[in-house]
């Protein structure tokens, strides 16, 4: 059995003030450091062959503590980059509810309707993702183990395709700061997800 573990990065300052940073490029906070920091014991008892990250430095700098316990180098990875906010990346949540609530309103509710004027729609992040994802289980030993230190957006989106969920059902699921989503894979009967917004012991 194959097993994946895709960690949302630490906190950053934008995640705290409720700023939408999508492929705004912003390091981890102290809170994020801390978290990031916490993940080398949370994930002492998980062997890791591998680990990946975003292009983004939120996601390398979550990466980096638990890389350097291991002894391994993370490969990164664009295609596990955040989903885009379009205009609206690095844009607090206040003022897009006050020139555009319509919009606020649907990113949320119905995303996958949602024109947001980005370079990249949502399911093009997700064929993006997805992409990547499977070739990362395709390339695994049969037993092994890798983690994926990627964001909120994304790591959604991957999860409605494994659960066979349309994207308007993203923000459904809670996922915390460095909580991880768990995924095995099997050659009987493919991908499963077993554990999500966990904050335990991976």
């Amino acid at each position: 059995m194959k097993t994946i573990y895709l960690v949302r990065h630490g906190e950053t300052l934008a995640n705290r003030q409720g700023i939408l940073q999508g492929w705004s490029n912003n390091p981890l906070d102290d809170t994020g450091r801390k978290q990031a920091a916490a993940l080398v014991t949370r994930a002492s008892r998980v062997p890791l062959d591998a680990i990946y990250t975003s292009d983004l430095i939120r996601t390398r700098e979550t990466a980096a503590p638990l890389a350097e316990a291991r002894g391994l180098e993370p490969t990164v990875l664009p295609g596990l980059r955040e989903i885009s906010f379009g205009k609206w990346d690095g844009h607090h949540l206040k003022e897009i509810q006050e020139k555009d609530p319509d919009t606020l309103r649907d990113i949320f509710l119905k995303p996958g309707q949602v024109d947001l004027e980005a370079e990249e729609d949502l399911a093009a992040s997700q064929e993006r993702a997805w992409e990547t994802f499977t070739g990362l289980a395709e390339g695994m030993d049969p037993d092994g183990t890798i983690l994926c230190v990627s964001h909120g957006g994304l790591i959604r989106l991957l999860v409605c395709r494994i659960l066979g969920f349309s994207i308007d059902n993203m923000w459904r699921m809670s996922l915390a700061n460095t909580a991880f989503v768990q995924v095995v894979r099997t050659e009987e009967y493919g991908f499963r997800v077993d554990k999500l917004n966990d904050m335990g012991m991976l």
